[in-house]
């Protein structure tokens, strides 16, 4: 398989609204952060989506499970995207 990772903003004008600021009034430019992942892995079951995100949750509990990992990864993702006023889906 392989991991694709493609970073890009997206922009848009705003007018600023914080009076303590010189370009208060005035149009702006903020953005948003897009990193998008692409992984064409073994893939997540759909039944497991809904529980990605919360602690030490796995998709494969099986003895045969050829991947290792305590199920913290996303959820680790998840929280200092957050911390940091972001979001992840």
């Amino acid at each position: 398989g392989k991991v694709v990772v493609t970073i890009s903003m997206q922009l848009q004008d705003v007018i600023d609204d914080d009076k303590d600021k010189l370009t208060y009034d005035q149009p702006i430019k903020k953005g948003n952060l897009l990193v998008e992942f692409y992984d064409t892995g073994i893939g997540i079951d759909p039944g497991y989506i809904k529980h990605a995100w919360q602690s030490y949750s796995q998709g494969d509990m099986s003895m045969t499970k050829t991947q290792d990992g305590t199920g913290l990864g996303l959820s680790i993702c998840k929280s200092l995207v957050e911390i940091n006023g972001g979001e992840i889906k």
